[in-house]
Parts: C-alpha cells; structure tokens; sequence
C-alpha cells in the first residue's frame, strides 16, 4: 500500500495539556480565550499533525491549543482538529492497537497544526 502521508508518523507516549474551543469554527480562533481545558496523551505525532486520547468529546473544525513537552524543549502547538470520535468504534488499525492497550482516554483526536513541527523537535521522540 502506498503512503498517503506526506510527513511521517512517530510513535510516542507524551502527556498533553490542551484548550479547545466551541462555536462556529468561522468565528473561533485560538486568540480567545478558551471554552475549555483537558488533558490527554499525544499517541502518535509527524511535522504536520498529532493523533491524541482524552476523555472529552471535541468538534471537528475547531482550533486547538497543546502544550507539551517533548524531552525538555516545552511546546505551544495551535492547529486544527481534523478527525475525532470514539476509539472502540474507530476501524484504523492504529485506533485499534491503542484500543488494545487500554489507553488512558476513550476518545481520539487527529490534529493538523498550522505550521510545521522542526525536524530537530520530531528527532527528539
């Protein structure tokens, strides 16, 4: 199978702080203030984007806000949340084996950040 991906993925197990937002995502930007605040773990990560757990439930389209930090280098990291739902209900092969393991969360979140992730940060997981 070809890969799609134009940024590959790194398997990791980092804890996430995150805002996130609700409204019209035309509207929302990660300039205001938040509607809400949660936590979760950053599963898997690439330059572009972020595959997370939690135990919220999220909408597509909206702006999200993480920080993290990944060895000592603390980030701020603002995108877009792309996919989310259920992780018992998601076929993917990846939602499946986290599903496996009994991941702290019960939901998921694929992120698309607005700007690239710098390799020498993605080296460092």
């Amino acid at each position: 199978m070809t890969e799609k991906r134009q940024h590959p993925r790194k398997e990791s197990n980092i804890k996430v702080r995150f805002d996130y937002f609700e409204g019209d995502p035309e509207k929302v930007t990660t300039n205001q203030k938040p509607t809400i605040q949660s936590k979760g773990y950053i599963l898997n990560i690439s330059a572009s984007g972020a595959f997370m757990v939690c135990n919220c439930r999220v909408s597509v389209q909206m702006p999200v806000k993480l920080y993290c930090k990944i060895n000592k280098t603390k980030l701020e990291l603002t995108g877009e949340i792309v996919r989310t739902g259920m992780i018992q209900n998601n076929p993917s092969e990846v939602a499946q084996r986290y599903a496996a393991k009994k991941v702290k969360g019960d939901s998921y979140v694929a992120i698309r950040f607005n700007e690239l992730l710098p390799e020498e940060i993605l080296a460092q997981v």
